[in-house]
C-alpha cells in the first residue's frame, strides 16, 4: 500500500529528484497540492524539479513564491543564484548566494559557489569570507544572545528595509526575548507586505491568541497551518508552547494507490470460453464510511483542519493503527526463507518507519555493502526526521564523502544535514 502521508509523499518527490526524474517529481508535487494547496515545502520541491528540468522561468517564479512564505529559505536563494548566473546577472547571483550563506553558514557547497563566482568576477575571495551583519545577527540568535541579535537586526533593517528575511528574524528574536508586543508589531508590518509569511502569521497569532483579538489570531494560525500542515515550523519555533499540535496529514486514497489484485480465471481451451467466477467479498467499514461521508466533511478537504483537531489527520478509507495490527512476518513461504538481513531490515522499517536506530543501522549496512544510493536514501530520511541522530549521520556522511568523492547527491545531503543541525531546536 502506498504511504499517503504528506511527509512520505514529499520524500518520494525528493527521491525522484535525486534519481534525475523531475517530471515524475512534478507529478507527485501536483498531486500533493491538489489537497494541500498552500504547502510551502511542496512548492519548494516543485521549483527544484523545474530547475532540474531547465525550466528557469517557472522555477524562479515558484522560488519567489516560496520566499514570500519563508523569507529565510536558504535553498531558494541558492537556486535563484543559479538561475541569475545562467542569465548572466552576476551581481544578482552574488547577492542571492550571500543571503543563502547567511542562512546556512555550514553549507560548504554554497560557500564554494560564492568563492568561485567572486573569483570569476575578479573580486577578492579569501577562503574565509567576511561575515556579513546578517550572518552575525543569526550567529547571536543561535547562541541565544537575543538582545545582541535584536540590536544588529534593527541597524540592518534601517538600511535595508525590504530585507524580509531580516524582519522575520527580528520578530523571532523579539519573541524569544519575551518582547511579545514588539514582536507582534514587527510581524504585522511583515504581513502587510507578504501576508502568507509563515513565521509572521505564527508569531502574531501566538501573541493575539486568548486576547481580545482571539478571533483574528485563529485566522492567522489557520493560515499558518495551511502553509505548513504538519505544524513543524510552529513546533520548532514555540516548542511546548505551540498553539498548533504536531499533525500527520494524509492525501486522499485513490484507486491507483491500491496494489494490483490477482483475480483467478479459467479458460476452456477447446471452446474458447472464459468462465465467470464469482468472488465473494465484503465491503470494509472504512470504505463504507468514506463513501457515506460528504466531501466537505472529510479531513483537509479544504486544505485546513481546525486548530483543536486531533494530531493525526487520516484520509477516508485508510486503516487506523488499531486495524493495522497484524504481525510483521507470517509463516515464510518458499520464496521468503532466503531473505537476506538487508531484506528483513527493509521489511521491518516498512512496518516501523520511525525506528531511527534501525534505519541508521540499515544505512550503515548498505554503506558497507557499497550500495551508496541505498545508504544515501536512508541517511536522507534520518536527516529529515531525526534531530538526535544528526551528529552520527553527519560523521557517516563525511566519511562517505571521502570514500565517494565527487558525488553530488552525497554532497547535497551532507550540506542539508549541516543546515538541519544548525536549525536544531535548543
Amino acid at each position: 500500500m502506498v504511504d499517503l502521508t504528506l511527509r512520505a509523499q514529499c520524500d518520494e518527490a525528493l527521491r525522484l529528484l535525486r534519481a534525475g526524474d523531475p517530471a515524475a517529481a512534478m507529478t507527485t508535487c501536483r498531486r500533493i497540492l491538489e489537497t494541500f494547496s498552500q504547502h510551502v515545502e511542496t512548492y519548494s520541491i516543485l521549483a527544484q524539479a523545474y530547475l532540474q528540468a531547465g525550466q528557469y522561468e517557472e522555477a524562479a517564479s515558484i522560488f519567489r513564491r516560496v520566499l514570500s512564505a519563508d523569507p529565510e529559505n536558504a535553498l531558494a536563494y541558492a537556486s535563484l543564484a543559479t538561475i541569475f548566473e545562467e542569465r548572466g546577472l552576476y551581481e544578482e547571483a552574488l547577492w542571492q548566494l550571500e543571503r543563502a550563506l547567511e542562512l546556512s553558514p555550514g553549507n560548504r557547497e554554497v560557500r564554494r559557489e560564492l568563492i568561485r563566482l567572486r573569483t570569476e568576477r575578479g573580486m577578492a575571495a579569501a577562503p574565509r569570507l567576511h561575515m556579513t551583519g546578517g550572518a552575525l545577527a543569526r550567529l547571536y540568535m543561535r547562541g541565544q544572545l537575543y538582545p545582541k541579535a535584536i540590536g544588529e537586526l534593527r541597524e540592518l533593517i534601517r538600511t535595508h528595509p525590504q530585507r524580509y528575511d531580516l524582519r522575520v528574524a527580528l520578530a523571532e528574536a523579539l519573541w524569544q526575548d519575551g518582547q511579545y508586543q514588539e514582536a507582534a508589531t514587527v510581524a504585522q508590518h511583515v504581513l502587510a507586505d507578504i501576508p502568507n509569511c509563515l513565521k509572521a502569521n505564527l508569531i502574531l497569532g501566538q501573541v493575539w491568541l486568548h486576547t481580545e483579538k482571539d478571533e483574528e489570531a485563529r485566522v492567522l494560525l489557520q493560515r499558518a497551518q495551511m502553509l505548513d500542515p504538519e505544524n513543524a515550523t510552529a513546533q520548532a519555533l514555540f516548542g511546548s508552547r505551540s498553539p498548533l499540535p504536531p499533525r500527520t496529514p494524509r492525501l486522499p486514497f485513490r484507486e491507483e494507490d491500491a496494489p494490483p489484485i490477482a483475480i483467478p480465471y479459467l479458460v476452456d481451451d477447446e471452446e474458447g470460453i472464459v468462465e465467470d467466477i464469482t468472488i465473494e467479498g465484503q465491503l470494509t467499514a472504512g470504505v463504507a464510511e468514506a463513501e457515506a461521508q460528504p466531501q466537505e466533511a472529510r479531513p483537509d478537504s479544504e486544505g485546513i483542519a481546525p486548530i483543536e483537531q486531533a494530531a493525526t489527520v487520516v484520509a477516508a478509507g485508510e486503516p487506523t493503527p488499531e486495524e493495522d495490527d497484524e504481525p510483521l512476518f507470517g509463516d515464510p513461504d518458499e520464496n521468503e526463507r532466503d531473505l537476506s538481513l538487508v531484506d528483513i531490515q527493509y521489511r521491518y522499517l516498512a512496518k516501523h518507519p520511525n525506528d531511527y536506530g534501525a534505519r541508521l543501522k540499515l544505512a550503515r549496512q548498505l554503506r558497507d555493502m557499497r550500495d551508496i544510493s541505498g545508504a544515501v536514501e536512508q541517511y536522507h530520511h534520518l536527516v529529515q526526521h531525526d534531530y538526535e541522530a544528526l551528529p552520527e549521520v553527519i560523521r557517516d556522511l563525511e566519511l562517505l564523502n571521502v570514500l565517494v568523492p565527487g558525488s553530488r547527491p552525497l554532497a547535497n545531503l551532507l550540506a542539508e544535514a549541516h543546515a538541519r543541525q544548525a536549525r536544531k531546536p535548543k
